[in-house]
């Protein structure tokens, strides 16, 4: 396991400072990517449980996400993207949100965003795609 993921046990484990923490580290994570507070909610699997304005609460500590299954399988997949990125540019972090908008050939020009947006599956394919051991776990 990556040094930087956490494992779903771990998660499920977590006291509240720590799900305070993840959720911290998750709204930064988001944010860095300059997405927009929908597409945050729809990456993280919340779009129907939480309101774009009520963001704020979790990206300044006073809410934590519900660590429910999916939660914790998308938390994974955010963690590990994040990684990928970083591993990927690690002379420019900023790059990573720009990636994110582009097109990409092997998406049939669908930007990695696009697919992040369309479920755990294409969430999978863009991991999969920065991180090249998934596939080897999978």
């Amino acid at each position: 396991m990556h040094k930087n993921t956490a494992s779903e046990q771990d998660i499920v484990n977590l006291n509240d400072d720590e799900k305070n923490q993840l959720t911290f580290q998750l709204s930064q994570i988001l944010e860095n990517w300059k997405l927009e507070d929908s597409d945050q909610l729809i990456i993280l699997g919340l779009e129907d449980i939480i309101k774009p304005r009520h963001l704020y609460l979790y990206r300044r500590g006073d809410k934590a996400f519900e660590f429910n299954d999916n939660m914790v399988k998308r938390s994974r997949m955010i963690l590990g993207i994040h990684e990928s990125l970083g591993t990927t540019f690690p002379t420019n972090k900023e790059y990573a949100s720009v990636w994110l908008k582009r097109s990409v050939k092997k998406f049939k020009h669908k930007t990695p965003l696009e697919l992040m947006l369309s479920g755990d599956g294409g969430m999978n394919r863009v991991w999969h795609f920065l991180d090249c051991t998934q596939g080897w776990r999978s």
